[in-house]
C-alpha cells in the first residue's frame, strides 16, 4: 500500500487537482479585522470547502499553516511539505501557496495581520507548533472575551512562535518541464520500485537527461531527491503510529534496517528520534 493509499490522494498533486498556476495566482484581501492581530480557520479534511478550493492564492495577511489532527500537505512554488501535528510552515503575505488536510485530517490557518508579522520572516519558516499553542488558538477562535484581553493574548502567541528544531521536509518541485511529469510520478507513488533507467523511459527522456536536470534544477541527485520524498511520507505515516516495519515496505524499502538508515541520512535521527522529538 502506498502513502498515496493512506492520504486518499497523490500528495504531490495539488489540493483540487487542477494544476498549479504559479503564474497568476488568486489575490485575498485582508483576513484580519481591525484591531485584532490574528484570527484561525480550522478546516475539516472530509469537507471540501472554503479555502482548500481556491487552488494557488496569495493573502494580505501572513499565515501559518499548520495541521491540528492528521496530516495536511502545503505547496508553494518551489516545494510541497508534508505537515503532521507539531509541525507548522509560516508564509509570508503575498506569497502564492496552496493547502489542504488530508481526509480524516484537521487543517488550520492562522493569519496574521501584516504589521505583527516579523520583519525578517520574509520567506517560507518551518515553526514548532506545540500541543499548548494550538490549543490557546483554537480557544481563542471559539471564546468569546474582551477585546483587551483577546489583544493581550494574541501579542503573546506571536511571542512564542519559534522555529521548528525538526521542521517538515522541503521537497523541491522542479521546474524544468522535462522532469515535471517524472517528478509527479514519483510524489504520486512513493513506494513506488522504478529505476531511474525505467522511469526516464516512460516520460521519454534519457538518464543523461535526467541526472543533469535534476542536479541543475533541484540542486541534488535524483536518487537523493527521491529518498526526500518517500522520507516525507514516511514522517506523516509514523506520526499515525504505524509500525516501522510497515512504514519501510510501504515507502519502498526492503527492510526495515535500510530505511531505517536512509530516514537517519535525510533526518539526521532515527524513526524513533524523530517522532519523540514531535
Amino acid at each position: 500500500m502506498s502513502v498515496a493509499a493512506v492520504t486518499g490522494r497523490p500528495w504531490g498533486e495539488p489540493p483540487t487537482g487542477l494544476p498549479l498556476r504559479w503564474s497568476d495566482p488568486a489575490v485575498g484581501g485582508a483576513v484580519v479585522a481591525p484591531p485584532y492581530l490574528l484570527t484561525t480557520a480550522v478546516f475539516d479534511g472530509s469537507e471540501p470547502t472554503g479555502l482548500v478550493q481556491y487552488g494557488v492564492h496569495t493573502h494580505e495577511d501572513a499565515l501559518l499553516v499548520w495541521p491540528h489532527a492528521g496530516s495536511m500537505t502545503l505547496h508553494t512554488a518551489d516545494a510541497v511539505r508534508r505537515l503532521v501535528p507539531g509541525q507548522g510552515v509560516w508564509v509570508p503575505p503575498g506569497t502564492p501557496h496552496a493547502s489542504a488536510a488530508d481526509p480524516g485530517g484537521v487543517g488550520c490557518y492562522t493569519y496574521v495581520t501584516r504589521s505583527a508579522a516579523p520583519a525578517d520572516w520574509s520567506a517560507p519558516r518551518a515553526l514548532r507548533v506545540e500541543r499548548a499553542l494550538q490549543e490557546m488558538l483554537l480557544h481563542l477562535d471559539v471564546t468569546p472575551m474582551d477585546d483587551g484581553l483577546r489583544l493581550r493574548t494574541q501579542r503573546v502567541i506571536l511571542e512564542l512562535l519559534q522555529d521548528d528544531p525538526l521542521p517538515a521536509l522541503d521537497v523541491p518541485v522542479p521546474e524544468d518541464w522535462r522532469i515535471r511529469g517524472l517528478a509527479h510520478e514519483v510524489l504520486g507513488d512513493p513506494e513506488g520500485d522504478l529505476s531511474l533507467e525505467e522511469l526516464a523511459a516512460r516520460h521519454g527522456l534519457s538518464v543523461r537527461t535526467v541526472t543533469r536536470a535534476f542536479a541543475q534544477d533541484v540542486g541534488m541527485p535524483f536518487t537523493r531527491w527521491r529518498a526526500l520524498v518517500r522520507m516525507s511520507g514516511a514522517i506523516t505515516l509514523l506520526s499515525q503510529g504505524q509500525p516501522v516495519n510497515l512504514v519501510a515496505h510501504r515507502c519502498g524499502y526492503s527492510t526495515t534496517s535500510a530505511f531505517s538508515a536512509a530516514f537517519r541520512r535525510v533526518t539526521g535521527a532515527s524513526p524513533t528520534e524523530y517522532l519523540r522529538g514531535l
